[in-house]
């Protein structure tokens, strides 16, 4: 399990750290904060952010799950809100985690 941080990405550019998704990740939450993730494997994969808490007509919130084709690479946003309050972090959980790396940015 690995806690990651966004990066910014300013107008003069970034080199950003590429992650090796894991087991337990975390991110710290923040504003326009991005995951970019790459599948580097021969089947789809897909990202989840687990997403705690009730909404107002107590049902389960929503965990969003995003899907990668094989060879692919896809960016979304992750919310703020999405952050569990507990530990104040973003946990995300991956259908498989061989070949796949990803980038935390903010923009």
């Amino acid at each position: 399990m690995a806690t990651y941080t966004a990066q910014a990405i300013t107008t003069a550019g970034a080199t950003l750290t590429s992650r090796s998704a894991a087991s337990g990740d975390k991110i710290t939450p923040d504003d326009n904060l991005a995951l970019i993730i790459t599948n580097g494997g021969g089947s789809s994969i897909t990202c989840t952010a687990a997403v705690p808490g009730n909404t107002s007509y107590g049902e389960a919130n929503p965990d969003p799950q995003r899907t990668v084709a094989a060879g692919a690479t896809v960016g979304f946003k992750l919310q703020r809100d999405w952050a569990d309050p507990t530990d104040q972090l973003i946990a995300l959980t991956w259908s498989s985690t061989t070949s796949v790396t990803y980038y935390v940015v903010r923009l």
